[in-house]
């Protein structure tokens, strides 16, 4: 459990927010930052980052790009959400570590500062059981996956799975670094093996349990 020793509050607001003073008065090493000014330092050894939710936080099927990128940099989590725009399951997938919602009492925000500083995941139990149904299912079909080597060879295994995640044969024979006319052999050795007619057979053939 990794835990942090400074807190940096991103907000293009100057004067001190009440999540400042929330983590002042329990004692945590805050600090409020730009966003803009944020980005454009390297060291991030210790720190833990709380983006405030503004209009530009959220996008169509999730977080915006610039949330996202900052999310790569350093453990980040939002603060001052709104409920209704800031759903907890997807902000866990992306790798948050927690929403404070703008609705929440001052002692609840300190206590979630604090676990949070210590390491933990600020999230709901609902939430967390969820997440954990979600990659149990993950292991159930990585496991189905552990019998497919007896059909198919490696990398005709890799190329299926790069089809069920939607690639064409171009963006196939990039990312494994092979020609289009190996890609289009294997798809055809895979739809022959598996009895597949087409991309849409092939996925549903990949979702069923193989014994």
């Amino acid at each position: 459990m990794e835990r942090f020793s400074r807190l940096v509050l991103l907000t293009d607001e100057t004067t001190p927010l009440s999540t400042y003073r929330h983590a002042k008065t329990v004692g945590i090493d805050v600090e409020q930052c730009p966003v803009n000014a944020f980005s454009q330092l390297h060291h991030y050894k210790g720190v833990l980052a709380g983006y405030q939710f503004s209009s530009d936080t959220t996008a169509k099927k999730g977080f915006s790009a610039r949330l996202l990128s900052i999310s790569r940099q350093v453990p980040l989590f939002v603060f001052h959400a709104e409920r209704q725009l800031v759903d907890p399951n997807r902000a866990i997938f992306a790798g948050l570590r927690g929403v404070i919602y703008s609705d929440e009492q001052a002692e609840m925000i300190k206590r979630a500062l604090q676990s949070m500083m210590a390491g933990q995941l600020y999230y709901a139990r609902n939430v967390m059981s969820d997440t954990l149904d979600a990659l149990f299912q993950l292991r159930e079909q990585s496991n189905r996956r552990i019998k497919l080597p007896a059909l198919l060879t490696d990398q005709e295994q890799r190329v299926s799975r790069l089809i069920a995640e939607g690639a064409r044969n171009k963006e196939i024979a990039e990312q494994l670094q092979i020609s289009a006319n190996t890609v289009k052999v294997h798809v055809s050795a895979i739809f022959k093996k598996t009895h597949s007619r087409n991309r849409t057979e092939l996925v549903r053939w990949l979702q069923e349990p193989h014994e």
